[in-house]
């Protein structure tokens, strides 16, 4: 009990305290809000920057473009919006091929390409490339990872994905009847969630028979809404996997993403009594999800929380990653409290707070600062910018002109380069100091 309360303490100090983790939340949710305002097609923020789990410069930006004017449904549904028909005939659980019925649809006439009357799974021309991000460096395009356009530089990286409006009442239906024994997601939830759309993504299954007109849907919306009914115990368990499968699992075998890491912690939420997730209990929670994940690597499946028909392993793990993979699983499993030697974030943390507690409160309660500062011109940043116009300002000239964002930057700059005299004597570039300084403090 004892470790386990140090364990959360170490999570707090490190950033995933639940005050930061709803700042974030609030915070992202708002540079959409403004985003959403000011241009054409709607944009969700999601993975880790919407849960409010990842540290600025933790993970990669995750921004679902949800296309307006078309509406994917079942074949014989009525749809007052232009309609594409999902034919899901010999396509895996969760994916469905796109039938066009409305050929004046300007989106697909623009950035897809049909074949046979059914739409290519490759967008094209839809992202802007005249972007820098808030240190005003250029964003470039770093190429294609699954439905993912990658933008990014030495620093951020951006996942662009764009999605189709996708009704889905067979999919959704069977979610909220699925038989749950122990409260959750509460009723109100469920019921919620039975509401919103779905999206369908420009890539198809590992496996499949149309490798380019299959496209995967999926319920972004939703898990959005799943993590954050969490309770505080439930965050800290899904961090600590999520910090586990990157410095352990991730580097074994790229399928061990946090998108795994999350569908094996809603399973776990949903099996078991809400009273047995605690601070105390930490530990015993976290050996149960690695559990869930070596039963799932045996047997090569392991079902996705809103499709259970789809299995997320399909086609992703070879034979020898699998073998490497539950040999790191037992190893984790024997070693209890010191699984952690395996993860340097964490078991630094607990060294700092075993060693010198008060100078590491005061390193963290400066790095919370610092995040809110990035955050808050972060808001100021999306405010400010606009559709591509040569003959405007360029968006850090006009930043300098915000006081609120000159009054943020002055107070990071204190924060991060105290030393800033020294470092002009000794001929460094402050931006280059500063920048490579931010980016390992919010990493």
């Amino acid at each position: 009990m004892e470790f386990c309360k140090r364990l959360s303490k170490c999570l707090d100090l490190l950033g995933y305290s639940q005050q930061m983790i709803e700042y974030r939340r609030e915070k992202n949710k708002k540079m959409d809000d403004i985003q959403n305002a000011k241009f054409p097609v709607p944009v969700i923020t999601s993975g880790g920057k919407a849960e409010g789990t990842a540290l600025y410069f933790e993970s990669d930006i995750d921004r679902l473009y949800a296309v307006k004017g078309i509406t994917c449904v079942e074949s014989g549904t009525h749809c007052s919006s232009p309609t594409v028909y999902l034919d899901k005939y010999n396509c895996s659980p969760g994916y469905a091929r796109l039938r066009l019925i409305h050929e004046n649809i300007s989106f697909i006439q623009n950035h897809l390409k049909l074949e046979n009357g059914y739409v290519l799974n490759h967008v094209s021309g839809v992202f802007n490339t005249h972007m820098v991000d808030i240190n005003g460096v250029s964003i470039t395009n770093q190429g294609k990872i699954g439905p993912a356009e990658q933008y990014g530089n030495d620093y951020i990286n951006y996942d662009f994905v764009v999605g189709l409006v996708c009704i889905c009442p067979d999919l959704v239906e069977k979610w909220v009847k699925r038989e749950r024994k122990h409260g959750w997601p509460e009723p109100d939830l469920i019921k919620q969630i039975s509401l919103l759309e779905g999206h369908a993504v420009a890539v198809s299954n590992k496996d499949s028979r149309y490798p380019l007109t299959e496209w995967r849907i999926c319920f972004t919306k939703a898990e959005i809404m799943l993590v954050h009914s969490f309770t505080e115990s439930q965050t800290k368990l899904y961090v600590l996997l999520k910090l586990m499968a990157k410095s352990v699992l991730k580097p074994l075998c790229p399928a061990m993403t946090s998108y795994i890491m999350k569908n094996i912690v809603f399973w776990e939420i949903e099996t078991n009594p809400s009273q047995h997730f605690s601070q105390a209990s930490l530990i015993d929670r976290l050996i149960d999800t690695i559990i869930i994940l070596k039963h799932a690597l045996e047997s090569n499946y392991l079902e996705s929380y809103m499709i259970a028909e789809r299995n997320l392993f399909q086609g992703r793990i070879t034979d020898l990653e699998r073998k490497i993979l539950l040999e790191q699983v037992d190893e984790l499993l024997n070693e209890k409290e010191n699984i952690f030697k395996h993860c340097t974030k964490i078991h630094r943390a607990m060294l700092r707070l075993k060693e010198s507690p008060d100078e590491y409160l005061q390193e963290a309660d400066k790095r919370d600062r610092i995040e809110k500062l990035v955050l808050k011109k972060n808001v100021i940043f999306k405010m400010t910018e606009k559709c591509h116009n040569p003959e405007e300002l360029p968006i850090q000239d006009r930043l300098k002109q915000n006081e609120k964002y000159v009054k943020y930057e002055t107070e990071l700059y204190r924060l991060v380069i105290p030393d800033e005299s020294e470092l002009l004597k000794a001929g460094h570039n402050l931006e280059e100091v500063y920048i490579h300084r931010l980016f390992d403090i919010l990493s």
